[in-house]
C-alpha cells in the first residue's frame, strides 16, 4: 500500500471529548470517527486490524468445529417476551415498529433468536454437542455511552451458543471453548485475567469473565496474591465473611447482666470518627415486602456493592435509593442522621457491622448521634448479609494474603445457561428412548470493538500505538527520505517494497513529499512496528536504518540484507 492511495486521516490534536487514551489514540491514528453519542465510523486503518482479529477468531473456531452463520440485527419483540427478558433488559433495548405495526428490537444479544433456530430445526440427539457462532453489529442504548468504544451503542461482537443433551455435555464443551477463548486472547498478545463472574440478565448460574487490565477500565476484579482466588468485584468475598457465616449461630438469647452504655450526643456530621460510625442507607422494597423501605448499615469507610445487596429477596430490583426530600417526608430526618433505633422497618447489617462494639450511629434527629451502641443490648441483631465491597485490607479467602484489586475491561464473558431458555421457550429434543427433553445450552460472547481497546490501553507510549505483531494495520513502514529528490532513495525504496510485497509482508510505502518528522510521527501514532529509513546519508554507504516501534532502537545494516533481516522478525518464508 501506497499513502498516496490510502486514506491515512491522522490528526494533531486530541478531540476535546476524548477521556481515555484508547479512544483519544483511535480517533487521532485515523482507525476511527464519531457520528453520534457512542456512534462511530470505522475508517480503513480500524478496517484493517478489525479483519485481523476477526481472522484469529476465525481460524480458532475451525479448530473446535463451530459452524459460522449470521442472524439478523432486527429481531422480533414476542421472543423476548417468551424469553421473560423484554422487562429484565430494560432500557437498554431500542424497541420500534415496522409499518405492519409489528414490534421489533435491535439486537444487544441474540440468545432469543438461537433458541428459536435450534428449536425449529429439531435436532437430533445424535448430532450433538453443535457450536454455532457468529461476528456481526450489536446495539444496546447505553444510559451514558463513553471511553470511547469501550462503551459505544453500537458494537462488533463474536458470540457463539452451544447445545447439549445433559448438562455433563454443556461442561465438556463449555471447558473446550474456555480454553478456545484463552488461545485467541493470547494469540492476540493482550494481557488478560479469566475470573469468576456474574450472569447478569444472560441467565445461568456458571460464567466466566475475561478481563483486560487497564486503569481506565471501568471493570474491577479482585484476586489473592498466587491468582488461586480471582472474581469481579460483584462476586468478591472476604475471609471475614467466610469465617463468621462458618462460626455464627443465630441466638434469641438476650445477654444478660451487661448494662447498657449507649447515649445521645449532639454533634455536627462533619465531626463524626468513620472508623467506629455506621452508615445508614435507606432503599425502597418489592411487592414482597409489607414495608416500602428498607435500611441498610455499613461501616462508614465501606462502600456498599450494588450487586449482592439486589440479590436480598426484599429489595427492589433494580436498587432504588431514598433521595434526602423523601427520606425528610417519610421519618422526618436527614440522611446523615438516619438511624435503626426505633423504626419498625427491615434492617440489613453488612457482615462487618454485626461484629462492631461500642458503634455511633443516627438517632433520627438532626445533629444527634447515639454513641457506645451494641447488639443485643441496645439494639437486636438485624438480618445478617455480605453487602459491601471488599477492600484490598481485605484476607483473601484461599488464606493467600490481602486481596489485590485491578481495574479492567472486559473482553469476553461465557455462560452455562443450562435449560433457562430452552424451558421457557420450549425448545426440546428426542432423546434415544424417545422421549423429549429440554436442551442444555451455552452462550460465549467476545467483544471485538473492546478487544482493540484494551490493546492500545496496554500497548501505547507518547508518540502513539505500539501494536503487537500480527494485529497491526501493517506491518512494515518504508520511509524514504527526500524520495522525490534523490533517484537512489525512490529506487531503492520501489524496490523494497516490491520485495516485501512479494513475500506477502503487509507493508506501506511514505511516497508522500512530506518532511521527515511527519512521516516519522505519523507511522509511530499509528503504531507500524517495523520501520525501514531510506535516507541519504545512509544509502551512500550502501547501508539502510532499520527501527522496531516498541523499543525505539535502531539498527544500521546492508540494504542487501534488509528483506532476509524483515522476513526473518516476521517469521515469513
Amino acid at each position: 500500500m501506497r499513502t498516496t492511495k490510502y486514506l491515512l486521516y491522522t490528526l494533531k490534536e486530541t478531540p476535546h471529548d476524548a477521556k481515555i487514551i484508547s479512544h483519544q489514540l483511535m480517533l487521532r491514528s485515523g482507525m476511527i470517527r464519531k457520528l453520534s453519542t457512542g456512534l462511530y465510523i470505522w475508517l480503513p486503518t480500524g478496517i484493517r486490524i478489525l479483519k485481523k482479529i476477526k481472522k484469529i477468531i476465525e481460524k480458532e473456531m475451525k479448530k473446535i468445529n463451530a459452524f459460522e452463520i449470521s442472524m439478523p440485527i432486527m429481531q422480533p419483540e414476542y421472543l423476548w417476551k417468551e424469553s421473560g427478558r423484554l422487562k429484565i433488559y430494560g432500557d437498554e433495548l431500542l424497541s420500534f415498529f415496522d409499518r405492519r405495526k409489528n414490534n421489533f428490537i435491535l439486537s444487544p444479544t441474540n440468545e432469543e433468536i438461537i433458541t428459536y433456530f435450534v428449536r425449529n430445526e429439531r435436532y437430533s440427539y445424535k448430532s450433538l454437542p453443535v457450536i454455532l457462532y457468529q461476528i456481526k453489529e450489536k446495539f444496546r442504548d447505553e444510559i451514558r455511552p463513553r471511553c470511547g468504544v469501550v462503551r459505544a451503542r453500537e458494537f462488533i461482537m463474536k458470540d457463539a451458543y452451544s447445545f447439549h443433551i445433559n448438562q455433563n455435555c454443556l461442561e465438556k464443551t463449555y471447558d473446550i471453548l474456555y480454553q478456545s477463548y484463552c488461545n485467541i486472547f493470547k494469540k492476540i498478545k493482550i494481557n488478560f485475567h479469566v475470573v469468576k463472574a456474574n450472569s447478569g440478565s444472560i441467565g445461568g448460574n456458571i460464567s466466566h469473565e475475561f478481563q483486560a487490565l487497564s486503569p481506565n477500565g471501568e471493570d474491577e476484579i479482585v484476586f489473592s496474591s498466587n491468582f488461586s482466588y480471582a472474581t469481579n468485584m460483584n462476586l468478591a468475598e472476604s475471609l471475614e465473611k467466610i469465617n463468621f457465616f462458618k462460626n455464627y449461630q443465630s441466638s434469641n438469647i438476650i445477654k444478660k447482666n451487661l448494662i447498657s452504655k449507649k447515649k445521645l450526643i449532639k454533634i455536627p456530621h462533619q465531626k463524626i470518627l468513620i472508623s467506629n460510625h455506621i452508615k445508614t442507607i435507606l432503599v425502597k422494597t418489592n411487592a414482597k415486602n409489607k414495608y416500602n423501605i428498607a435500611l441498610l448499615l455499613i461501616r462508614s469507610d465501606h462502600e456498599i456493592n450494588v450487586f449482592k445487596i439486589e440479590k436480598i429477596d426484599i429489595i427492589l430490583k433494580p436498587i432504588t435509593f431514598v433521595n434526602e426530600n423523601e427520606t425528610m417526608s417519610i421519618l422526618g430526618i436527614k440522611n446523615n442522621f438516619l438511624g435503626p433505633i426505633g423504626l419498625n422497618v427491615p434492617i440489613i447489617a453488612d457482615v462487618s457491622v454485626a461484629q462492631m462494639k461500642d458503634f455511633t450511629i443516627g438517632a433520627n434527629i438532626e445533629n444527634h448521634y447515639f454513641i457506645n451502641v451494641n447488639w443485643d443490648i441496645d439494639l437486636p441483631l438485624p438480618i445478617i448479609k455480605d453487602i459491601r465491597k471488599v477492600t484490598e485490607k481485605d484476607m483473601s479467602p484461599d488464606g493467600m494474603g490481602l486481596l489485590k484489586i485491578r481495574k479492567s475491561i472486559e473482553i469476553g464473558h461465557i455462560f452455562q445457561l443450562g435449560q433457562e431458555y430452552s424451558k421457557k421457550m420450549n425448545a426440546s429434543i428426542k432423546q434415544k428412548n424417545g422421549n423429549k427433553k429440554n436442551i442444555y445450552m451455552g452462550c460465549y460472547g467476545i467483544g471485538i470493538t473492546r478487544i482493540i481497546a484494551s490493546i492500545i490501553e496496554q500497548n501505547h507510549d507518547s508518540h502513539g500505538i505500539i501494536w503487537p505483531i500480527g494485529i497491526s494495520p501493517f506491518e512494515v513502514a518504508i520511509l524514504p527520505i527526500n524520495m522525490k529528490k534523490y533517484i537512489d532513495i525512490y529506487n531503492l525504496s520501489e524496490f523494497l517494497y516490491k520485495k516485501l510485497k512479494e513475500k506477502k509482508i503487509e507493508v506501506i510505502l511514505d511516497d508522500r513529499n512530506e518532511q521527515p518528522g511527519i512521516m516519522f510521527s505519523e507511522m509511530d501514532l499509528i503504531g507500524i512496528p517495523h520501520q525501514i529509513i531510506v535516507s541519504p546519508r545512509c544509502i551512500k554507504e550502501g547501508n539502510i536504518e532499520y527501527r522496531q516501534r516498541r523499543n525505539k532502537k535502531s539498527i544500521i545494516m546492508s540494504k542487501n540484507k534488509i528483506i532476509d533481516f524483515i522476513t526473518t522478525i516476521l517469521n515469513k518464508k
